[in-house]
Order: C-alpha cells, then sequence, then structure tokens
C-alpha cells in the first residue's frame, strides 16, 4: 500500500504542504494558484444555476472561490447524506490501524447474535464496499431501530462477497459493530481523533442518531469550511501540518476499487477509474450525498470542489454533477511555483 499512496498523491504531497488553515482559511486570487479566474467563475455561475446552497474550490490549500446562496453562509451546517458514509469510512480505518479491527473480521467476531447465521461471515471489508449480500430495504429511513433490523431482521438476498449492490441497510451493521469494537460511535470516534485535530469545532458539525447510535450512512451536517478542512487532510494522505491523522496508506486503500464489480467504488467513496467523470483525472475521487452533497478530489491537480444543497426533498434539481467537476478541472491552469 505504500506504493499506492506515493502514486495516488505524490502531486498533491508536492505542493506547498505547509498551507494548512488554522482557526480561519487562507484565501487567495486563483490566478495566483495556477487557476483561471474566469474558469473559476464559470463554476461560480454553474452552482448558482444549479440550485446549489455553498460551493468551495480549494488549491494549494488555500481558498480560491467561495459561495453562498439562499441565506447561508460559511456557519452554515447543511446534510451531506452519504457523504457521511466518506467519514465513516475513515473513523474505520483508524480503528484498524489502532488494533481493534481487520478488513477480514467478521460481524459474528462482535455480533454473535445476528440472524440469520450466515451474517455472522460478512466482514468489514465487505460491509465497506457494499457487498455484504444484505437486504436492500429502500424503506430504511422509516425503521425505528436501522441497527437492530440489519443484524436480526434483514435476509440476505446474496452470499456475502458476491455482489455489488449499493445498501444502506448492509451498511448499519457497521455502527454496532464499530461500537463493539472500540467502545465509542463513530461520531463521537471522529471528533476525538479527525474533528478536533484538525480544527473542526462542534459548532460546525452534527450527526443524525437512531436508537441514540449514529447513522454510518447519512446523517452529518456540517459546514463547507469544515468539509473543506477534512477533505485537505485526505488530499495530504492523512497529514495535518507535521501529524498522522489517519493512516495514508488506508486512504490510498480506502479511494481506489475495493472489488471488481463495481471498481468506480472503493471503501464508501467513488472514483473515477472507469472514467465516470468525462474531463476529470482518473486519479481524482469523490464523497457524495443525495441531491449532489458532493466533495470532489483530485490529487493530480491538488484541487478540492465542494458543492451543497442540504435537504432539498419535494423539488429536487436534474442536477448533471459531472458538469462541475468537469468546469472546476478546466479552469485549472499550469501551476503556480510553491508557496506563489
Amino acid at each position: 500500500m505504500a506504493l499506492a499512496f506515493t502514486s495516488l498523491f505524490a502531486t498533491a504531497a508536492a505542493a506547498d504542504r505547509a498551507v494548512f488553515p488554522g482557526t480561519d482559511w487562507k484565501t487567495a486570487k486563483p490566478a495566483s494558484q495556477g487557476l483561471s479566474p474566469a474558469g473559476v467563475a464559470r463554476v461560480g455561475k454553474w452552482l448558482e444555476e444549479n440550485g446549489s446552497k455553498t460551493g468551495l474550490m480549494i488549491r494549494h490549500g488555500r481558498i480560491v472561490g467561495e459561495w453562498y446562496f439562499d441565506g447561508t453562509d460559511a456557519t452554515t451546517q447543511l446534510l451531506v447524506y452519504s457523504t457521511t458514509k466518506s467519514f465513516s469510512s475513515t473513523a474505520t480505518g483508524i480503528a484498524i490501524a489502532d488494533g481493534k479491527l481487520t478488513l477480514d473480521s467478521t460481524v459474528g467476531q462482535f455480533l454473535p447474535d445476528v440472524q440469520p447465521a450466515e451474517k455472522k461471515q460478512i466482514t468489514v471489508g465487505q460491509i465497506l464496499s457494499m457487498t455484504t449480500g444484505v437486504h436492500n430495504n429502500k424503506k430504511l429511513d422509516r425503521v425505528p431501530n436501522p441497527f437492530d433490523y440489519a443484524m436480526l431482521e434483514a435476509p440476505l438476498d446474496f452470499r456475502p462477497g458476491e455482489k455489488w449492490d449499493y445498501n444502506n441497510t448492509g451498511l448499519s451493521l457497521l455502527t454496532p459493530l464499530f461500537h463493539a469494537a472500540t467502545g465509542q460511535g463513530i461520531d463521537e470516534f471522529l471528533d476525538a481523533r479527525v474533528f478536533r485535530p484538525i480544527g473542526i469545532t462542534p459548532a460546525d458539525w452534527s450527526w443524525d442518531r437512531k436508537a441514540d447510535q449514529p447513522l454510518p450512512y447519512s446523517g452529518l451536517h456540517i459546514t463547507a469550511r469544515a468539509l473543506a478542512r477534512f477533505g485537505l487532510l485526505v488530499i495530504r494522505g492523512g497529514q495535518w501540518q507535521k501529524r498522522q491523522i489517519v493512516p495514508a496508506d488506508w486512504l490510498a486503500a480506502a479511494v481506489r476499487p475495493s472489488q471488481s464489480r463495481a471498481k468506480s467504488y472503493g471503501y464508501l467513496w467513488w472514483n473515477n477509474t472507469d472514467g465516470k467523470w468525462p474531463g476529470v483525472p482518473t486519479d481524482a475521487f469523490a464523497s457524495m450525498g443525495k441531491f449532489e452533497n458532493d466533495m470532489l478530489i483530485v490529487p493530480s491537480l491538488d484541487l478540492i470542489v465542494i458543492r451543497q444543497v442540504g435537504d432539498v426533498t419535494g423539488h429536487e434539481p436534474n442536477v448533471n454533477i459531472a458538469e462541475l467537476f468537469h468546469l472546476a478541472v478546466e479552469a485549472v491552469q499550469d501551476p503556480p511555483a510553491a508557496g506563489k
């Protein structure tokens, strides 16, 4: 995995790694960071025309574009839906590095009462790669306790590992398993191990719970700038300042294909291995949520792009997020010398 880290994050690592936000972010004019001002303006126009609430562009650790609409500002927390999954992945990666879990750890090791008994053989890796085989209950949001449902009621549609199926029910197994392994909820674990060390404060986020446990597949409400801090941590290979917060080898594995059935899916991250986002480098990856609450990360360009809209249930816009990703990448020109 060390080789994977070297190739995936090499260009981003070569950028001015000394630039991290303190209490506030450093800002810069687009041209000073190798971006076309007109190209960045086109990103802002797309965000406005496509019903966005917030937008951010980060290059070389600096904010080069920032937009707020419909009364939002830098303090506004918005629900990011399945972008939450990438945070759950990160917590699991740290727990693996701590020796609390492995990708081969089974559900049965931590949740021996699961039903049917075949669920005991589901591995952590299968949970994170969406290959559990657990039945996908599309009305899971109406279930009072999705964790008990996933453990005790949801049937298996396929043998674990047999098929890729984007599935919140199978992922619900992660919450009780993670708590059994670490003694903490995913949200409180991340607060101590990731959020506070990189400057994400309690005022920047909240996390929905059911049955007094955090959802692993949705539920994170977060400001755009706090989300960008997480993105900067990831593009820097898990390092903040000179401290390794998240194992670099975990991030390299998490954002690459986790199985052969859906190569654009890693461990709760999406990637561009198969060119699903035209005009975007193939090393790009993203955390993506319902209604396109998304964050694109492009290591080869040292670029982070965020678009939030929150909960727009009932008036969902028809958004082609690949257009935004392409516009952001298109804005990149020759990079300036480091530190300029």
